[in-house]
């Protein structure tokens, strides 16, 4: 696992490679503080688990369930379009075109990458390295990259 770091705002601190941490790291640095958090965690772990079976190779999460915000609402993720995908076996919500779907049934707001080709700084996943909400010089945020 590796040792994360926070700004001073509490969120995740930017580096240049994602954080590489396995559910069960997720789960200890992330998802059992609180009600929210479990919830939050066994829905992501389940989003996971799903798309890893039917052959997703990378998966990031960001947002604020990899921060220190004490009751996030969801765990942002995207995830890597690849040609061995098993879609019978991808659950239909992140088959769907919009995003509520897998919202309410993971409590994940997530987004397919790499259907298209684009550069990096297009994708959902760069999308995820920033927080407008923050100070201009503290707006690039880290994620993490889940390990299996």
């Amino acid at each position: 696992m590796d040792d994360l770091r926070f700004s001073q705002y509490g969120l995740l601190a930017p580096r240049e490679e994602p954080y590489l941490l396995s559910l069960d790291d997720i789960r200890s640095q992330f998802g059992s503080a609180n009600h929210s958090r479990r919830n939050i965690f066994q829905g992501l772990s389940a989003a996971v688990d799903n798309m890893l079976s039917s052959s997703v190779e990378r998966i990031v999460v960001g947002g604020s369930f990899v921060s220190l915000k004490k009751h996030p609402r969801d765990a942002d993720i995207a995830w890597w379009f690849n040609n061995n995908i098993n879609w019978q076996q991808l659950d239909d919500c992140f088959q769907q075109p919009h995003r509520r779907a897998a919202r309410a049934k993971y409590l994940v707001d997530q987004k397919i990458d790499g259907l298209r080709e684009c550069a990096y700084e297009m994708s959902h996943e760069y999308f995820l390295r920033s927080n407008t909400r923050m100070p201009a010089d503290s707006q690039t945020v880290g994620i993490v990259l889940v390990t299996y």
